[in-house]
């Protein structure tokens, strides 16, 4: 027992992927503290890298949505809508048959947050001919019918808060309805009026554009009428519009990676090698692999028992877009699920590094199953953010490093 503990504090590996091996400088080294020496190897084992497409991607129920049009050389053109249901602030409405003006009808979005460049960027707004049903999840990928169109407006702010859009006053007439039982209750006035279809409309050029971030409580239509033969006093003569839930809204992505950096790498696996990707729409995520260190572990010289696994990987700078400052590594663990490890940005080297548990990786080692342990470096939030990063590969100027420690018995 005594030996076992003596050779379990003297040896460490360090496989460092920027470095080559040298094998004329294996065994004792001292390190930069003087008052402490370590066994150690570098070592170099092969990294593998690439990016591949998300898919079904829950965008109902957040907290919340994304709303434009961005354009990226990294990643090509991501494109967000959003569908809402809504419902009066009351019920049991009733309404003028004729005799009455529409004075104002607008939408109001709280913006919380935004991607990109700011530029103008015109959306259009339509009545849903379906409702956004509570009880479904809808993904990325998913859009119902719609009907007529209410109006156009332009958004250019660099400011979250609270905005007004105004849409065409005649088109205010769609919510009014000549039967009392449209307003009767909830699902009545859903079956009535399936809510809004919010879409942008212009492509910005390259490296332009923004993605807004709206509250999921922070869309709203709002109708002012009058009447002409002065019979107001019978009417509600202002009513809003308002999501009654997270749940009733989703967005919807279109992503067209044709001409960008992405694309190529997206469509061949072998290609990821100088740099890959990740985004938080339904986009892309980083993929992984370390195909020689399963041959390394079962080395039939040595027994080892990992007690550290890190892992680094190098980002570039995007002047245009910001870099997330969070991302996760993925994998799958002993009991065949999905495991995760998150980290923040090094903002003053623009790196990402995740420690993973090390009995994980012994487990999945001596099982022999590291190779399928699906590494993927992702968003955190996948379907939240537009955040994306431009991850550099094995042979890039700035590979990733993989540091393993481990005793040897």
């Amino acid at each position: 027992m005594n030996k076992v503990k003596l050779i379990i504090g003297l040896f460490l590996l360090v496989a460092l992927f920027s470095c080559k091996k040298d094998e004329g400088n294996l065994g004792a080294y001292i390190s930069e503290n003087s008052d402490k020496m370590k066994a150690g190897i570098v070592d170099s084992l092969e990294i593998t890298t690439y990016s591949s497409i998300k898919d079904s991607v829950i965008t109902s129920g957040r907290t919340a949505q994304n709303l434009g049009y961005i354009n990226s050389s990294d990643f090509g053109i991501s494109k967000s809508s959003i569908f809402a249901s809504l419902l009066p602030d009351s019920l049991d409405r009733v309404f003028p048959n004729s005799n009455y003006t529409i004075n104002s009808f607008y939408i109001q979005l709280n913006i919380t947050d935004y991607y990109g460049k700011n530029i103008d960027q015109n959306f259009q707004v339509y009545k849903l001919n379906e409702s956004v049903k509570q009880n479904l999840n809808y993904y990325d990928f998913d859009s119902l019918s719609v009907g007529e169109k209410l109006g156009s407006f332009t958004i250019n702010v660099s400011d979250s808060g609270i905005y007004n859009f105004n849409l065409d006053s005649s088109a205010g007439r769609h919510l009014f309805s000549d039967a009392s039982d449209d307003y009767s209750s909830k699902d009545a006035f859903k079956s009535f009026f399936g809510g809004i279809c919010i879409l942008p409309v212009n492509t910005p050029d390259l490296n332009e554009g923004a993605i807004y971030q709206i509250s999921k409580t922070g869309i709203s239509l709002h109708l002012t009428f009058s009447t002409t033969n002065e019979m107001d006093d019978h009417y509600d003569t202002e009513i809003i519009y308002n999501i009654e839930n997270e749940n009733n809204v989703f967005a919807k992505f279109n992503h067209n990676f044709d001409g960008s950096e992405a694309n190529s790498i997206l469509n061949d696996s072998t290609l990821g090698q100088q740099e890959f990707f990740t985004q938080g729409l339904s986009g892309t995520c980083g993929k992984i692999k370390f195909p020689t260190t399963q041959n390394w572990f079962d080395d039939e010289s040595f027994n080892y028992l990992i007690t550290g696994f890190e892992f680094k990987v190098f980002a570039e700078e995007n002047p245009v877009f910001n870099l997330p400052q969070q991302l996760i590594l993925t994998y799958n663990n002993s009991l065949g699920s999905r495991s995760y490890k998150s980290t923040n940005l090094n903002q003053d080297e623009n790196s990402y590094t995740f420690q993973i548990y090390n009995a994980e990786v012994n487990t999945a080692l001596e099982n022999r199953q590291f190779d399928e342990m699906d590494f993927e470096i992702s968003h955190p939030t996948p379907g939240s953010s537009p955040e994306q990063a431009k991850l550099f590969g094995f042979n890039s100027n700035k590979p990733p490093e993989l540091v393993i420690t481990y005793t040897k018995y």
